[in-house]
């Protein structure tokens, strides 16, 4: 005879397989997929090439490319500066908005829009509507003050990335310490403001150590994210001038779709996922020993 617990068990068993089926199939066929791409030689446009197994070719051809370590060094300088910009802004905006005044929601809500906008759009607008040296925002105040436009896309292409980006996120990291600190006991700060202490010795004596989790928390999702910047790059700079401006994942979509190289770019997506996860566990090690030299 069956018992309950077998039959609980049973029922449960019967909800979570299909699912797991699902994701598997979701999720790990793609993957296989891309590892046969990967050792394969696949080039779209040269048919008569045929496709043919190359083994670790496509990986060692990535390896031996010293374009490829120059857009690594692009997406740690863009990820690092980005995040570095996000966090310091994010923790100054929290602090204006963690008070009470008049219209403190509709400012905090207007604050967190631009997180909300697609990574193209956010390129599309800045790019025509704020620093078109021709008809932007760029232009005009240029032509008042009497002085040249400055071509930022063109001249500061990085500059230019990092500035969207960090336009786009630093709100999300806002909006996050801002929880951090309103979750911090007001009788903690009382009890600070008692002892003397004046608002910068509170600030980094006691709010900033008390929001260390979500500070880690913070940095830790904005890394991720941010390593996968594409749309923006796409529709601003294309990666260029050459590759001044081209990450890790505008590198495999050039590679796969301007030069057809199938089984390269495969070879390189690979890569940049073990770049990008040997990357994430480095820093998030690093944030955790921080955070516990902070909480001691």
């Amino acid at each position: 005879m069956i018992s309950k617990a077998d039959r609980r068990y049973s029922a449960v068993n019967s909800l979570v397989i299909p699912a797991f089926v699902i994701v598997a199939l979701l999720t790990q066929i793609p993957v296989l997929v891309t590892l046969v791409l990967s050792v394969l030689k696949w080039v779209v446009v040269r048919p008569d090439l045929g496709i043919t197994f190359t083994g670790l070719g496509n990986y060692l051809s990535v390896l031996s490319n010293m374009e490829f370590y120059g857009v690594i060094f692009n997406t740690v300088l863009m990820t690092v500066s980005t995040i570095f910009l996000c966090t310091a802004l994010g923790l100054f905006f929290a602090l204006l908005l963690n008070r009470k005044f008049f219209g403190v929601n509709v400012i905090r809500t207007l604050f967190i829009a631009p997180f909300f906008v697609m990574d193209a759009v956010t390129g599309i607008v800045w790019k025509t509507l704020m620093l078109h040296p021709s008809f932007g925002i760029n232009g005009v105040l240029a032509g008042a003050l009497g002085l040249p436009p400055i071509d930022f896309l063109g001249h500061f292409p990085m500059f230019t990335v990092i500035l969207l980006v960090t336009w786009q996120w630093t709100p999300f990291f806002c909006l996050i310490l801002l929880a951090g600190f309103q979750s911090i006991p007001e009788e903690i700060l009382e009890s600070a403001r008692v002892d003397g202490a004046g608002w910068l010795r509170t600030i980094v004596q006691i709010k900033i150590p008390a929001i260390a989790n979500h500070i880690e928390v913070a940095v830790m999702l904005g890394l991720i994210f941010i390593l996968k910047i594409f749309g923006t790059i796409y529709v601003t700079t294309a990666g260029g001038p050459g590759t001044e401006s081209t990450n890790l994942p505008y590198l495999v979509y050039r590679t796969g779709f301007y030069r057809w190289d199938e089984g390269k770019a495969t070879a390189m997506a690979i890569l940049t996922v073990i770049l990008t996860l040997l990357a994430i566990t480095a820093v998030f090690r690093f944030v955790r020993g921080r955070a516990k030299k902070v909480e001691a």
